[in-house]
C-alpha cells in the first residue's frame, strides 16, 4: 500500500535568487494544523559525486538517452547513463542547442525527467527526481535559458521542501465523519471518502500528510505543479494514491525571475487508468497521461481479436481521439468516451477488415488497479 502525506498554504519563499509568490493566499480554518510528510528537511542543491564529476569532465564517450528532440527549434536534451563505462549514478544532462552543446552534471536525471522547450518564451523546462521509491515522486523543477552562444544555464530552481512547507500553510481541510474537505483558503477544492471499512476514524492529531507525490505537468504554456495529499487513520494505515484527489497550481514566471503559482484545484486526467473488458474481466484497457506533451498513452486489448499497443490519445471534445496501428501495419483511430467508470472505445478510422467502422467496446475501470 502506498502511503501519502498533506500540504498547505503559499508564501513568499526565497530560493536560489528566485522568489516565489503563492497567489490566492486567504486565511484557512482548519479542524487540525497541517503536517509535512517525507520531505522532513530543506533538500540540498543537487551534486554529482566527485568521481561522477571527474568522469564527466574527462569523459570521451558518452553513452545517453533522449529526453527532447525539438527538431523545430533544433534544441535536443539527454541524459547521462554512463561515461566511458562508468555509471553517473542518475546524474547529468546535455543540452544541445544548434551546434552547441552544455553538459549540466549536477541535475539528477532518474524516474523518466521530462524538458519541453517554448520558442516564444526561450524558456527550457525541465523536471528531475529529487526522491523516489515505493510510492513516493518527489520532483525538481528546473527553468533553463541559453546565453547568446546557445550555451545553456539554469535560471531557477524550485525546491520542493520549500513548496511543501508553503502548501502546509496553505490548504486547509474539515472532517466530518467519513469524509475529509480540502480547502484553499475558505474555498473548498475536493472532498474525500473513506470508503474502507476496516481503516477506523481519521487520525485526528495528523490526518493529512504531504510530501511523498509532488510533480509538474510541462506539456502546456505555463508549468503545472501537480501534488498528492494522503490521509492516515487509527489504525496507521493510510489512504492510496489513487484514492485522493491531486491538487494542482498553475505557475507563470516574469520578467524578473518571480515565480508565482495561481490557485489550487483539484484536476484528475479523467481518461487515464486501467480498464477491464467485458468478455473475461482482464485488464485490456490501459490509459495513461503524458505529462511532457498532454497527450495520453493508450493501450486497446480486444478479447481473441486483436491488441493496439502503440496508442496516442488526444483529448477533444468528443472524447479522447486516439490514433494506433493495427494488425497490419496500417493506422488506426477512434474515440474513446467515458461515462463514470465506463468507457466506450469506438473505432471511426479503420481500414482493416476484423474491426468496421462503428464498432464499439466496453470496458470497465479496474478497482484494484
Amino acid at each position: 500500500m502506498k502511503t501519502n502525506r498533506i500540504w498547505g498554504m503559499f508564501t513568499a519563499i526565497l530560493f536560489c535568487g528566485v522568489s516565489v509568490f503563492f497567489c490566492g493566499c486567504k486565511s484557512v480554518k482548519a479542524s487540525f494544523p497541517l503536517v509535512a510528510g517525507t520531505l522532513e528537511e530543506a533538500l540540498p542543491a543537487d551534486s554529482a559525486p566527485a568521481k561522477v564529476l571527474e568522469a564527466i569532465n574527462s569523459a570521451a564517450r558518452f553513452h545517453q538517452h533522449e529526453i527532447l528532440n525539438d527538431t523545430v527549434n533544433d534544441v535536443v536534451v539527454f541524459s547521462l547513463d554512463e561515461v566511458d563505462n562508468t555509471s553517473t549514478e542518475g546524474y547529468g544532462i546535455v543540452v544541445v542547442k544548434g551546434s552547441t552543446s552544455t553538459t549540466l552534471p549536477n541535475i539528477r536525471n532518474t524516474r523518466q525527467p521530462l524538458a519541453r522547450y517554448d520558442q516564444t518564451t526561450g524558456n527550457l523546462w525541465l523536471t528531475s527526481s529529487a526522491m523516489e521509491g515505493t510510492g513516493i515522486q518527489v520532483e525538481w523543477l528546473y527553468l533553463l535559458r541559453f546565453k547568446d552562444d546557445n550555451t545553456a544555464y539554469v535560471a531557477a530552481t524550485v525546491n520542493p521542501y520549500e513548496v511543501q512547507q508553503a502548501l502546509c500553510q496553505r490548504l486547509g481541510y474539515g472532517i466530518n465523519g467519513q469524509e475529509i474537505t480540502l480547502y484553499d483558503g475558505q474555498r473548498q477544492i475536493a472532498v474525500a471518502t473513506n470508503t474502507v471499512t476496516d481503516m477506523g476514524g481519521f487520525d485526528d492529531e495528523q490526518p493529512l500528510w504531504i510530501g511523498e507525490q509532488m510533480c509538474y505537468d510541462i506539456s502546456g504554456e505555463k508549468p503545472t505543479l501537480l501534488v498528492t495529499p494522503g490521509v492516515k487513520y487509527t489504525t496507521g494505515l493510510v489512504l492510496t494514491y489513487d484514492d485522493m484527489p491531486m491538487v494542482t497550481g498553475s505557475m507563470t514566471i516574469d520578467e524578473k525571475g518571480q515565480i508565482r503559482i495561481g490557485e489550487l484545484e483539484t484536476v484528475i486526467h479523467p481518461f487515464e487508468g486501467s480498464y477491464l473488458d467485458q468478455d473475461n474481466n482482464e485488464p485490456n484497457l490501459l490509459i495513461s497521461y503524458r505529462r511532457n506533451d498532454g497527450k495520453y498513452d493508450v493501450r486497446i486489448g480486444i478479447f481473441r481479436l486483436t491488441n493496439l499497443d502503440d496508442g496516442i490519445g488526444t483529448m477533444k471534445e468528443e472524447g479522447l481521439d486516439f490514433t494506433a496501428t493495427d494488425a497490419a501495419g496500417n493506422p488506426i483511430g477512434g474515440v474513446i468516451t467515458l461515462h463514470s467508470d465506463t468507457a466506450v472505445v469506438t473505432f471511426t478510422r479503420s481500414t482493416w477488415g476484423l474491426l468496421e467502422n462503428g464498432a464499439a467496446f466496453t470496458y470497465t475501470r479496474d478497482p484494484n488497479p
